[in-house]
C-alpha cells in the first residue's frame, strides 16, 4: 500500500519522538495494513470497513480490530515466515544452504541435522496468486502407498497433492476444506479407517472428518479453544499418540497481524476419543517453560522408540549470537519438560510435519516464504528424529 512522506512534526510529550503531524500509520509493525498479501485488502475493508481503514492511516490499530482482521489471512495469524531482524542479512533462496559470509544465512559453523531437499510446491500452484502463501504441509501415508499431502492456499482453502516417492507431487482437483474455514491442518488417521482434519481458527481449534480423505464434514463443536489454553488465540494442532486410546496434542500461540515474531509459546492437552481435550499444567516451550524459554511456535511431536518425544519447531529472533532463525528440535523423556534444543540447518523454515514414508525412511515437510514468489513448500532429510 502507498505511504505517506512527512512535511512536518506536532509537538510531543517530554521523553517522546515527535510524530510527523501527517504521518501514516499504515508503515507502523504495530499496524496489520503494514503486513498484507495481495488479495487481503478486499478482505479487510468487508471485516471493518471503508472508515477504519481510512482511519488506519492516521492511528495505530487497536486489538479489537487486530483480532476481526485475523479472518483476512489464510495463515491464521498472517504468519509467513516473518522477516530478518535488522542484524541479519536477506534469507538465501529457498532450499539452498549459502556458505558463510555469503549474504544469505548469519555465520554458523555449528552442527545441522537435516538437509533440505529444495522446493516442490509453490505459486502459482493450486492457482495461488504469485506473492500469496502456499503453506502448512501435513501429510500421511495412503492405504496403496501413496502420500497425500494437505495445505492451506491463499483464498482457495485447504488443497491436496498425492506423490509416490514423497518428493514430487501432483495437484489433486477440488478443494478439500474451501475459503478461510480453516488454517494450518494437521491430517489424522482414525482407528476406523477415516480421516480427521485439525485446523485454526483463531480463537478455537476445529475439525473436519472424511471417510475418503477428499471430502470433510465439519465435526461439531471445538476440540480446543485459545480461553481453554490460556491464549488470546491458538494455532497449529499436532498429535501423537501416548498408548493406545490416549493421546497428546501440542499446539502454539497463534501470532497477531503486526506485532512481529517472537513471544510465541508451546502448550499441550491430552483426550481419550480425539474429540474432547484436557489441557495440561505449564507450558512445554516459550516464556513460562522449564527450561528453553525462547519464542517456539508451529510444533510437531515425533515419537521415539524409547518412548521419548521430539519437538519440530519454529524459532524466529533466536538470542543474539546463537543459531540463525529456522526450524529447531528438542527431545524429552516424558514429553513435557524439555531441557536441550538442536538447529535444524533449516534457515527460516516452519510449519514442520514429519511422516514415515512406506520403505521406513522419515521425511520433513515444511514451509518458507519468499516475497517475490509467495509461501513455498520444501522438503528435508534429518539424521535425527
Amino acid at each position: 500500500m502507498p505511504t505517506t512522506a512527512p512535511a512536518s512534526t506536532t509537538v510531543a510529550a517530554p521523553g517522546e519522538a515527535p510524530v510527523p503531524a501527517d504521518y501514516d500509520y499504515r508503515q507502523d509493525d504495530s499496524n496489520v495494513l503494514n503486513h498484507l498479501f495481495a488479495g487481503n485488502e478486499a478482505c479487510l475493508r468487508r471485516e471493518l470497513g471503508d472508515a477504519t481503514i481510512t482511519a488506519l492511516r492516521t492511528r495505530p490499530m487497536d486489538m479489537v480490530e487486530a483480532e476481526r482482521s485475523l479472518r483476512c489471512f489464510g495463515d491464521p495469524g498472517g504468519d509467513p515466515d516473518p522477516p530478518p531482524p535488522p542484524d541479519q542479512p536477506e534469507p538465501p533462496v529457498p532450499g539452498e544452504a549459502p556458505a558463510p559470509g555469503s549474504g544469505g544465512e548469519p555465520d554458523w559453523d555449528g552442527p545441522r541435522i537435516c538437509t533440505s531437499h529444495g522446493v516442490f510446491m509453490q505459486p502459482p500452484d493450486f492457482g495461488v496468486v504469485v506473492g500469496d502463501p502456499l503453506a502448512d504441509p501435513t501429510a500421511a501415508v495412503l492405504d496403496d502407498g501413496r502420500i497425500r499431502l494437505y495445505a492451506y492456499a491463499q483464498d482457495i482453502g485447504i488443497v491436496s497433492a498425492v506423490s509416490v516417492d514423497g518428493r514430487s507431487f501432483t495437484e489433486e482437483p477440488g478443494v478439500r476444506v474451501a475459503g478461510t474455514d480453516g488454517g494450518q491442518p494437521r491430517i489424522w488417521r482414525l482407528d476406523d479407517g477415516r480421516w480427521r482434519l485439525y485446523v485454526s481458527k483463531v480463537r478455537e481449534i476445529v475439525s473436519f472428518t472424511s471417510v475418503d480423505g477428499l471430502v470433510f464434514t465439519r465435526d461439531a463443536g471445538a476440540r480446543l479453544t485459545a480461553s481453554e489454553a490460556g491464549l488470546p488465540a491458538i494455532s497449529s494442532p499436532s498429535i501423537i499418540e501416548l498408548e493406545p486410546g490416549r493421546w497428546r496434542m501440542y499446539y502454539s500461540t497463534l501470532a497477531i497481524p503486526g506485532t512481529g515474531p517472537g513471544g510465541k509459546r508451546v502448550g499441550s492437552a491430552t483426550s481419550v476419543d480425539l474429540m474432547n481435550w484436557t489441557v495440561e499444567p505449564g507450558w512445554r516451550l516459550g516464556e513460562g517453560a522449564p527450561a528453553l524459554t525462547d519464542s517456539a511456535e508451529h510444533p510437531f511431536p515425533v515419537a521415539g522408540s524409547d518412548g521419548s518425544v521430539s519437538l519440530f519447531y519454529g524459532k524466529f529472533r533466536a538470542s543474539t549470537g546463537g543459531a540463525p532463525d529456522g526450524l529447531y528440535r528438542t527431545v524429552s523423556v516424558d514429553g513435557l519438560t524439555f531441557t536441550e534444543e538442536a538447529y535444524t540447518g533449516l534457515y527460516f523454515g516452519n510449519d514442520p510435519e514429519v511422516l514415515r514414508l512406506p520403505g521406513g525412511d522419515r521425511i520433513i515437510y515444511y514451509g518458507d516464504f519468499d516475497p517475490q514468489i509467495g509461501g513455498q513448500l520444501l522438503s528435508a532429510t534429518c539424521s535425527k528424529w
